[in-house]
């Protein structure tokens, strides 16, 4: 919770200058959490014209030297920028560019290159050109979220290498003259690299996910962020004063004097909460009646662990390692893993750390597999499927999170579970590698504690055989929603059917916990229910243990659960379970929110 809500609004972008231009209101994906006021600097996307000449025979051999000349020459730029992110940010953000440094050293790429100029005799920025774009087309094609996120990386290497072949002069990012909202089509990580900190209060994206670089690095900079918004940045010049709502994903361009200061108000409000609940974090996640409950959070990258700590979590409940392999452009290795496992570990100061093993598929890193994309890969090669497939990448993780169990407390947590024979196998190779460990003298837990995602029907429905089988369950709703609903909730024609208090989700969570209670067992959720209100109150009633979600959404929880009773949220399960709409659960819901949560404050409830 650092800087949120900061504002700064004057100059070419002050609320008379607003005026007099119409308001624009877009909504998009909520990205980082937080609210910003501030005047907009926009990023303006570099357009380079590509010429496509023949090159005569005689010039081929110079002509595909020319190419390699620039590929080093590209490839000492990006180090340069991997060093300056580095300094910056720390590891963990320059590892970003191993991605960048491993697409230029891609023999397709240079070999698809050569082969273009040497038989159609294209020059080779023509031809570098033809190689890129089909590679972007084939990641634009693919509807999953983490790997279109990805392909901004090639872009970003595109532009840096045409630019050199081109002969155009290397122009930094520009710098807003102070603090401003950073407004672009996309922002690569070469540009974010070079953005100041100091000087950006929020990110506003027409691309991007919630898995974007710039998702990512905005929250773990503290930062407002809205991405996704299609078109904003043809709306915005520079000056404009923007509104950035990170809480609800909305973005207001020349707001009009009223919502200017409806906002003011909210942002100030918006503060004052962050501050008031950051002195909950010393206190339990207690109700009023002395049931008390987990708070971990989710994260991706080791730099993100100290904020688990700051906003009083008890651990992770969820560290994602796709990250870590999506920003390599070869496999990592078990040395790499193990360093980068054991930081996080060693952060969270002896605190439980929940590593979910890879939960991409073969189509995230085709590039070293050699694989071709699948149609549907949300539904295909993912997650276990993908690991009990390639037993090799599978294998060198699990060593790795072994071996890091030396050094605090290391859960390991399988996605995708399906059937109980994914489960199974999976607990043999857990073995096969302790032995494998055991034999080459390393340390490690003989007890970490193995459990599974339960997000697909098929895994409710077989909960009771499978929590036999493992020592603890973490429900993850946001595919659990998605499967049962069959919803994306990416497309925006059928997002209104992805409901978190559909009465069928209600039904399969609390199977799922009688499940784990007859086999006394752990039980999580890890999904954005936990971030939602509603949602929570539920989760409260149906008696889930532990609530993982983002780290600055920790605080709020714990409002929310030193609030109630238990027996008022169990008494408020038992009506809901007999209703047959979403809607009138949420009506239920909402009393229930209004009468009770309104009554005790962060400060009250801090003051015990």
């Amino acid at each position: 919770m650092s800087g949120n809500g900061l504002e700064k609004v004057g100059g070419a972008g002050s609320a008379g200058t607003a005026g007099e231009r119409r308001e624009i209101v877009k909504r998009g994906i909520s990205a980082s959490p937080g609210i910003a006021i501030g005047v907009a600097f926009l990023r303006d996307p570099e357009h380079l014209v590509v010429p496509r000449t023949r090159v005569p025979e005689s010039a081929v051999e110079s002509e595909i030297e020319l190419f390699q000349q620039t590929l080093a020459e590209t490839r000492n730029e990006i180090v340069n920028v991997r060093t300056l992110m580095t300094d910056r940010m720390g590891d963990d953000h320059g590892r970003i560019f191993d991605a960048h440094l491993m697409i230029l050293d891609d023999t397709t790429i240079s070999e698809g290159v050569f082969r273009l100029i040497r038989e159609k005799r294209y020059n080779a920025a023509a031809a570098f050109n033809a190689v890129v774009e089909d590679i972007i087309r084939s990641f634009q094609e693919i509807e999953d979220e983490y790997l279109k996120d990805r392909y901004v990386d090639i872009k970003d290497i595109k532009r840096r290498l045409m630019r050199n072949l081109l002969g155009r002069e290397k122009v930094g990012v520009e710098k807003p003259d102070g603090p401003a909202v950073i407004v672009a089509h996309d922002l690569s990580p070469s540009d974010t690299a070079q953005l100041d900190r100091d000087a950006t209060l929020a990110y506003v994206t027409d691309l991007g996910g919630r898995t974007s670089h710039t998702a990512i690095l905005a929250r773990s900079q503290g930062l407002p962020a809205v991405v996704g918004l299609e078109s904003l940045s043809g709306m915005v010049e520079n000056g404009d004063t923007v509104i950035v709502d990170g809480n609800t994903g909305t973005v207001v361009v020349n707001p009009r004097e009223k919502t200017l200061q409806d906002y003011r108000l909210e942002a100030a409000r918006y503060r004052e909460l962050e501050e008031q609940l950051l002195t909950l974090a010393g206190y339990p996640a207690i109700t009023l009646d002395d049931k008390e409950f987990m708070l971990a959070a989710n994260i991706d990258m080791p730099g993100e662990a100290a904020s688990v700590l700051e906003h009083g979590g008890q651990g992770v409940g969820l560290f994602r390692t796709e990250y870590f392999f999506i920003s390599h452009e070869y496999l990592p290795s078990e040395e790499e893993q193990y360093q980068t496992y054991r930081s996080v570990v060693e952060a969270l100061r002896n605190k439980p750390v929940v590593f979910r093993t890879l939960d991409i598929g073969g189509d995230k890193i085709a590039s070293y597999l050699h694989s071709s994309p699948e149609l549907n890969p949300f539904m295909g090669w993912r997650g276990i499927r993908f690991c009990l497939t390639r037993k090799d990448i599978f294998k060198t993780q699990l060593r790795a999170l072994y071996r890091a169990s030396a050094h605090g407390q290391v859960k390991i947590m399988f996605p995708m579970i399906s059937q109980i024979e994914e489960v199974t196998k999976t607990k043999e190779i857990c073995a096969e590698v302790r032995a494998e460990l055991r034999r080459a003298r390393f340390k490690f837990d003989e007890n970490v504690e193995l459990g599974i995602m339960i997000e697909t029907p098929s895994a409710v429905a077989v909960a009771d055989h499978l929590a036999r089988e493992v020592g603890f369950f973490s429900i993850g709703t946001n595919d659990l929603i998605q499967y049962t609903m069959a919803v994306d909730r990416g497309n925006s024609k059928i997002a209104h059917l992805y409901q978190n208090l559909h009465p069928s989700i209600i039904r399969f969570l609390k199977q799922t916990v009688d499940a784990a209670r007859k086999r006394d067992i752990h039980v999580s959720v890890c999904g954005e229910m936990c971030g939602d209100p509603f949602s929570i109150l539920i989760l409260i009633g149906l008696q889930i243990d532990e609530f993982s979600c983002s780290p600055n959404m920790i605080p709020e929880v714990k409002r929310i659960i030193r609030s109630v009773t238990f027996d008022e949220c169990r008494a408020l399960v038992r009506r809901v379970m007999r209703m047959r709409t979403t809607a009138d659960i949420e009506r239920e819901v909402e009393g229930f929110l209004r009468a009770h949560v309104q009554r005790g404050g962060a400060a009250e409830g801090a003051s015990e």
